[in-house]
């Protein structure tokens, strides 16, 4: 039975208020696959937190969310703490839901989160790029966030060598087009080639876009996807008159 301080707590939403823009995409291919409380608030708590910020980086701190106290309030009810949020975010992280960078600040090394869209992989690139700070005087260090493939500017970094700011543009472009597999196939097949250049990679996969991979007979759904994808990115026209 309702108590009546329950029944005084909310009067309903304003027809017209502040709202906080979930994407669709969220519903089907994030939310079925969260297995706890705390991941649900976490994502929420993030996407909350990063859209009312006035201006780039759109990014938040674990530290910054427990700090909200609706946020803690939220946690300590329904998700066991601060260990839930810090579960929550390392599950969305695995689901790339979020993005996450860490730097090296005066008070030792700070994780920032991010909601995994365009501009927040281009706020990514320009970061690792040394364009954009995260927060002052703090310096980029490699995250070895919990995720389940590594991420293009790792692999980069591994197979090829310093991220330039040309460079960063263009690995978020082929991140936002690509499917992960593709990248990593990519620059494994260059590796056994002992072939360490970029453009080899990026006209690799701009082949694979157009005509297919070699060895992916099964299926079709991501060849197409990243037709789609590569055809009405910036460089579409290109491919379109070719």
């Amino acid at each position: 039975m309702t108590s009546p301080a329950d029944r005084a707590a909310f009067d309903g939403f304003p027809g017209i208020g502040k709202a906080t823009a979930i994407p669709n995409l969220f519903f089907t291919a994030v939310l079925p696959k969260l297995t706890a409380p705390g991941d649900l608030l976490a994502f929420l708590w993030a996407a909350r937190l990063v859209q009312e910020l006035p201006a780039e980086p759109r990014c938040v701190t674990a530290e910054a969310i427990w700090e909200h106290e609706p946020a803690r309030l939220s946690f300590e009810t329904l998700a066991g703490g601060r260990a839930g949020l810090e579960a929550g975010l390392h599950r969305c992280l695995q689901l790339r839901a979020l993005l996450a960078l860490e730097a090296r600040t005066a008070a030792g090394a700070e994780t920032f989160y991010f909601v995994n869209n365009p501009a927040s992989r281009r706020a990514i690139a320009r970061a690792r790029a040394g364009r954009l700070e995260l927060t002052p005087g703090a310096a980029i260090a490699p995250l070895r966030a919990p995720e389940e493939r590594p991420g293009i500017f790792r692999l980069y970094e591994e197979h090829i060598g310093t991220i330039t700011p040309l460079i960063a543009e263009k690995l978020a472009e082929a991140e936002s087009v690509y499917p992960p597999e593709w990248i990593e196939a990519a620059f494994r097949e260059a590796a056994e080639l002992n072939v360490r250049n970029w453009r080899y990679i990026q006209r690799m996969l701009e082949n694979w876009a157009l005509e297919g991979r070699p060895d992916e007979t099964p299926g079709r759904d991501a060849l197409e996807d990243a037709k789609r994808r590569y055809l009405g990115g910036s460089l579409g026209h290109i491919a379109r008159y070719r």
